[in-house]
């Protein structure tokens, strides 16, 4: 971020932060849990807990920075979303179709909304699953506090009907 915005948004960037610190060092959920052998979801990492190599780390976090060692890492992508927010399906489908072959994280502050949407779209368009319940399913026994907002229900329905 230029540093204009960081200057700007000071306030509300440090709130968040220390938000985002305190409820990590609170939670009893894992950092991160595995879907599949080719599909990780959870929370933003920090750079000492990258420990697993991923042919695509994508991180959905529009709140603030992810740190500099992961953000140089070749195989960052960055799609930010607003929390409880939710993309144009034809944009989310074009960043699940730009995704490599191999091991998948995907996070977002916690791991729970915008990670499940965009999880949903890669197990969908991989025919993981069939169904968006059926991936919510899946989602949920590996990581419970996955839940979608209704604009993120909406557009991954949009997006399965497109699928299927």
């Amino acid at each position: 971020m230029p540093l204009w915005s960081w200057l700007l948004f000071f306030p509300l960037l440090i709130y968040t932060i220390a938000v985002w610190h305190l409820v990590r060092l609170f939670s009893r959920e894992p950092a991160h849990s595995e879907v599949t052998e080719h599909l990780v979801v959870g929370r933003r990492l920090l750079a000492f807990e990258l420990d697993a190599e991923f042919n695509n780390y994508v991180d959905l976090t529009a709140e603030f920075p992810e740190p500099s060692a992961i953000r140089q890492l070749a195989t960052y992508r960055s799609f930010p979303i607003l929390d409880g927010a939710a993309p144009a399906p034809e944009a989310m489908r074009a960043v699940v179709a730009s995704l490599r072959p191999g091991r998948t994280f995907i996070h977002c502050a916690q791991g729970h909304g915008r990670t499940g949407l965009f999880a949903l779209a890669v197990l969908l368009s991989s025919g993981v699953v069939h169904s968006v319940e059926d991936g919510m399913r899946m989602l949920s026994t590996v990581r419970p506090g996955i839940r979608l907002s209704r604009e993120q229900h909406k557009c991954i329905q949009i997006y399965a009907n497109k699928v299927g």
